[in-house]
């Protein structure tokens, strides 16, 4: 218990490994959600997973182009989903969709 500050010797504190930004796993998985909920036509639980993941990896201090893509990405998601949702309204798509199924 000689030597308890790391920090003289070795830089443990908030260092991303091998040279990366801080949270670099979330920003790539925000950028891979992203992608999969636009290939997925607009999947809105990616889009969500891709703007929290996003906003966290922002917040821990990254700043690399992948979690601003997760996040650009994940806003385009949900937009693209509420218009849906809201064209799908006002068409009569849903009422049209349910009387199909019996409901």
């Amino acid at each position: 218990m000689e030597n308890q500050n790391f920090d003289q010797n070795y830089d443990y504190v908030n260092t991303p490994a091998a040279g990366g930004q801080p949270e670099d796993g979330k920003a790539t998985a925000s950028m891979i959600c992203g992608i999969v909920g636009m290939v997925l036509c607009g999947c809105m639980p990616l889009g969500v997973a891709a703007l929290i993941l996003s906003i966290m990896a922002r917040k821990a201090g990254n700043t690399s182009g992948k979690a601003t893509a997760g996040l650009i990405l994940g806003i385009i998601i949900l937009v693209l989903w509420v218009v849906s949702l809201i064209l799908n309204i006002t068409t009569g798509f849903y009422s049209d969709f349910l009387s199909q199924m019996g409901v």
